[in-house]
């Protein structure tokens, strides 16, 4: 196992490799979509979490999409 998570109530500890030191505490406000690093010496506990911030969402076109009119028109039925 190379990693190992304590849960605490203000976080989760990572503990990297066996024997090695604790690691610091990961709050559980921190944003899922964050691009932690998998260097297992980077997770000390006197230094800072070793992520970067997540990625920017592309921003959603606020004017809907151009549908088709729907005819009301009724159609006859095919037998």
């Amino acid at each position: 196992m190379n990693w190992g998570y304590v849960l605490h109530a203000q976080g989760i500890e990572v503990i990297s490799a066996p024997g090695a030191a604790r690691g610091p505490i990961v709050a559980w406000g921190t944003d899922p979509r964050a691009r932690f690093r998998d260097t297992a010496s980077l997770w000390k506990p006197d230094q800072p979490i070793p992520a970067t911030t997540p990625p920017q969402t592309t921003a959603r076109n606020s004017t809907p999409a151009k549908t088709s009119p729907v005819s009301a028109t009724p159609r006859p039925h095919s037998r």
